[in-house]
Formats: C-alpha cells, structure tokens, sequence
C-alpha cells in the first residue's frame, strides 16, 4: 500500500474521531464551566479547537500537494512534446534534427531540417549557434550571420537556435498553424537566400553521438555556466554531423572565406600563439579532430570549470595529439590540420576590444591605424564585451560602427529597434 494511500485512510479515520470530540464540546455544562478557573476553560477549548482543525489542514495540504503532483505529472508527460518558440508559440517538434524558420510562413508549415541528408554542401557551410534558449538575436549577433552571409553569399550559412526556454506545456493547446514567428531578426535574415535559421529538435541532435550520455545526464543543466558549457558542447556535434567553418556570434565578417587556408583549420587567439581558439574553425565532415573532442568533453566535463571545455581543451588535445607547443606553429605535426594566425580573426586582443572597436572614432587618430590592420583579417571577433547601445551607431560612429555599415547594412538600418 502505498504511502500516499495509507495517509489519506489515516486523515480519514482521524477526521471521524475528531468530528466525535468537536460535537461533544457542547456537553459541558455551564455548572461544570463555572466549576473551572477562566484559563482552565479557556485552555481546554484551545486544546479542542487545535485538534478539530488539525485534521482538516492536513486534509487541505494533501489537496494541494495532489494538485501540485498532478501539474508536475502533466508538465512532465509533455515534456519533449513541443518546441516552445516564443510566449504563444508551440510547435511540434520533428522526427528530425529540427525545423527551418521562414518569414511569413506558418510555423506547422516550417521546413524539416536533417543534417544527414545535406551531406555534399555542409563542407562549405558556414554556421553560427545561439544557446541563450531566448530563440532571439541581439543585434550585434544579427549582425555577424548577415556579415557572414553577404560576403559570402556562394555558401550556406545556418544560424541554430535553442527552443526558448519558458513552460512550454502552458502553450500547446495553441495550435501553431495560424500563428506566425516574426522576430526582427528572422526578417533581417530572411533577405539572403543563402540563410537558414534552424530551430534545434535537441534531444534528436544529440542522439547517437558521443555526447548523447553528457547531454541525457543534464549535470549541465544545473550549472551557472549552463549556456556556456552547451554553446561550448553542441558546436561540436554540429561539426560532426556534416563539417563545416564554425564562427561564434561575435565574429564580424569582412570579406570572403576564399581558398585551401579557409578548410581544415584552427585559429589562434592571439599574437602570442598561447592558445588556439574554439570560437573560429573549420573541419571537414568525418574529420577525426570532431570525434576526439567530443570523447575529450565527454570524459573531461568540469560544471565548475567556465573555460575548459573550449579553448583550453581544444589547445590539450593539439598538444597530445598533434605535438603542438605554445608559440610554434611549426611544432604541429598533424598534416590533416593547420594553424592560421590571429590577424586572420583575432585582429584585436580581449583587452583592448571595447577601447579600440566601441569607443575609438573613425576620424581619430586611432582610427585609421586600426582600420588598416584590418586590411589583411577576414572578420574580427568582438569577444562579447562592446557596450555601444545599437542606436549609438548612427550619432556616435565607432570603428564597429564603420564596419556594420559596410557589411551588415540592413542590420543597421534597423539597429534602434533592436533591445541592447
């Protein structure tokens, strides 16, 4: 019998009793009341009422944690059964890797997305991924995929967002095909035809590969690094689903990823060669370098670590695998991978990023000088750390301002309708 059972029988049993005692409280005469001091009374009908209302807050707080139980049942049976995209919006997820959003078009209609059957183009992709679970853009990233899109626009470029992170099982009854998914950002995007934005079917993505165990035992989830770590994690599977050149949302890109450097490569971070980045690579489908980080984070995850599990483990397994030393390209001796330095994307140190990008001027005399080192990169990476509010750009023209304009225009255009 269960204890749930057993609990309720005993309120039961006891609600009679007591229902016998509170009904004989009005036997006690008044002769035998004027017998009793005033505090003997008084303590007795204390005693009396305690006991006639214990039962009944018991019974009460059974009720609603009843209630509670059945929520916690309904939410959980749901789980898993929709895509929660924003606060009135539920879709069914897919027997799939995920869903293709498209402006203008109902989300029951969106299309199925499977890496498995874009094999042949996933080499030349060029993806991004957004882990914060707001499925939304910030400028500053709307930016970088629209950057990467228009100077490149001979190679798909696909944006994967997480579902957003709300209880999605409040909205399924909503039924999505007649509502519509208009974010600022899908609108921007949807101008190139070669962007895809691509809501994750996670628990799917994840299946079959080495990282499915990490991702089932959720040790992530309950982390402060939680966004970090998965941002940290999913690239990875991504790569080995089909390959393809990486970039964070913070990298601004400057002209076309043209030529053998651009496949199979890692980047520095920094001049000083120290470290190699996760946050700017590529790696062809199938390469062996996607496996071996995957079974390295598998076995490696930290919750406490915020870095490891990105730059520093990448730089590890160069160093065991490869004979990669600190400052000496020449020193890998991994032929199947090579090292480009950091004017190509790291043209500005973490350190000086808000001091050289966000607040220097265009016709200062920083400017120009800074603007010609970025003659020879390819993009440069922002390091997440500007503070320029995006309506500042057009009233307070920085050097990023200066590169937004040139090649995310229509990001810009609309920059003060973006929240910061």
């Amino acid at each position: 019998m269960s204890f749930r059972v057993r609990f309720c029988r005993f309120v039961k049993r006891n609600v009679r009793n007591q229902r016998l005692i509170c009904n004989a409280s009005g036997s006690d005469s008044l002769a035998e009341n004027q017998r009793n001091s005033t505090g003997r009374v008084t303590s007795r009908r204390l005693i009396k009422m305690v006991v006639c209302l214990l039962p009944m807050s018991a019974l009460l707080i059974l009720l609603i944690s009843t209630k509670k139980g059945q929520n916690a049942i309904a939410q959980i049976s749901r789980e898993g059964k929709g895509l929660c995209v924003n606060s009135k919006l539920a879709v069914d997820p897919p027997v799939a890797d995920g869903l293709i959003q498209q402006r203008d078009v109902p989300a029951s209609q969106w299309k199925t997305f499977n890496s498995t059957s874009q094999k042949g183009l996933t080499d030349r992709r060029i993806f991004f991924h957004e882990t914060s679970g707001t499925n939304e853009l910030k400028f500053r990233q709307c930016c970088a995929v629209e950057s990467a899109a228009k100077n490149n626009p001979d190679r798909p470029v696909q944006l994967f967002l997480r579902p957003l992170f709300i209880p999605c099982h409040e909205h399924l009854s909503n039924h999505s095909s007649n509502l519509f998914h208009k974010p600022l950002w899908l609108d921007i995007l949807s101008n190139y035809p070669n962007v895809e934005a691509i809501l994750l079917n996670e628990e799917h993505y994840f299946a079959g590969t080495p990282l499915q165990r990490w991702y089932d035992a959720g040790k992530w989830r309950k982390t402060r690094h939680e966004t970090v770590h998965f941002a940290d994690y999913i690239r990875f599977v991504t790569m080995l689903k089909g390959g393809g050149l990486y970039l964070d949302t913070d990298v601004l890109t400057l002209r076309p990823f043209q030529g053998d450097e651009f496949r199979n490569f890692l980047s520095y971070d920094g001049v000083a060669m120290e470290a190699i980045s996760s946050g700017v690579m590529h790696l062809e489908a199938g390469h062996w370098l996607a496996t071996a980080m995957m079974r390295l984070l598998a076995e490696e995850y930290d919750p406490t670590e915020f870095a490891f599990h990105g730059s520093e483990a990448i730089s590890s397994l160069m160093h065991k695998s490869c004979g990669m030393q600190e400052g000496d390209p020449e020193s890998n001796a991994c032929k199947d991978i090579h090292l480009l330095p950091s004017r190509f994307f790291f043209p500005i140190s973490r350190l000086f990023a808000v001091e050289k990008l966000d607040r220097a001027r265009v016709m200062s005399l920083k400017g120009p000088g800074i603007l010609r080192r970025l003659n020879t990169s390819y993009g440069v990476h922002t390091w997440n750390i500007m503070r320029n509010d995006p309506a500042d750009l057009a009233i307070n023209p920085s050097i990023f301002g200066a590169l937004a304009r040139i090649h995310c225009p229509m990001s810009v255009a609309r920059a003060s309708k973006f929240q910061n």
